[in-house]
């Protein structure tokens, strides 16, 4: 099978259930890590599929050189019928690509929070059962709504977390591909950021995310895994 081309932004900010996914599947993985110096290709050539992993850069910093390439890379992948999934900056760079405002969240979240599943049958295929699944989050920014996309899932605190386009590209806000070794990483990395960040009644304290490991870690990775089945689905050999 062609492998699935992966873009990691930062470090210990990988594939996590994602990979897992990949593996499982015997589906090969093209890993670029640009904190590595690795080269974002601007062509999706080779490859059954993309996915853009999260990052604490924006998709408006265009002095990034990185950031212009993925920009040209999923543009290519769209307009080839490329299946494309973006976790949070990911899922803000395919809304860019496709034409979305990106900016300020309505509210910063960081920590585990509910997302509400829209009840169309767009959103049961990719969601299942799933209603009000808790999600990992760390985000600022979010985008809006692309221009013929159809929305999937959403919360008061950022309207659009999902979207669905042309049936097999997925963008979302949130972090399913989050494993119990990526939030750790984040709590050990980032925990200034979010004491920092603590007095927003949408940002949870270090103590309280990693409580929620356990509560929240392994449904995350039944949810993850059920959206890239339905994503999955189009990949071809």
């Amino acid at each position: 099978m062609r492998p699935v081309l992966v873009i990691e932004h930062t470090e210990g900010d990988g594939p996590g259930h994602f990979g897992e996914w990949l593996t499982a599947r015997g589906r090969p993985m093209t890993l670029v890590r640009v904190h590595a110096g690795d080269a974002v290709p601007a062509s999706i050539d080779g490859h059954a599929g993309l996915c853009v992993l999260g990052g604490p850069m924006s998709v408006n910093d265009g002095h990034l050189a990185h950031i212009r390439t993925e920009h040209a890379l999923v543009r290519d992948a769209l307009d080839r019928g490329v299946p494309s999934i973006g976790h949070c900056l990911g899922g803000q760079l395919i809304a860019k690509v496709l034409g979305a405002r990106i900016g300020e969240s309505p509210a910063p979240e960081i920590g585990w929070h509910a997302i509400e599943v829209a009840g169309t049958p767009a959103a049961r295929r990719w969601f299942g059962d799933a209603r009000a699944p808790v999600v990992m989050q760390w985000h600022y920014e979010a985008f809006a709504l692309p221009e013929g996309a159809t929305p999937l899932a959403g919360n008061a605190s950022c309207p659009w977390q999902a979207f669905e386009w042309a049936g097999i590209h997925l963008g979302m806000q949130f972090h399913p591909e989050a494993d119990r070794t990526k939030v750790e990483f984040w709590l050990a990395k980032d925990r200034q950021e979010a004491l920092a960040s603590g007095h927003r009644p949408t940002v949870q304290s270090p103590a309280r995310i990693a409580e929620g490991i356990d509560a929240h870690v392994a449904a995350m990775r039944t949810l993850a895994h059920r959206l890239y089945d339905v994503w999955g689905a189009a990949l071809g050999d």
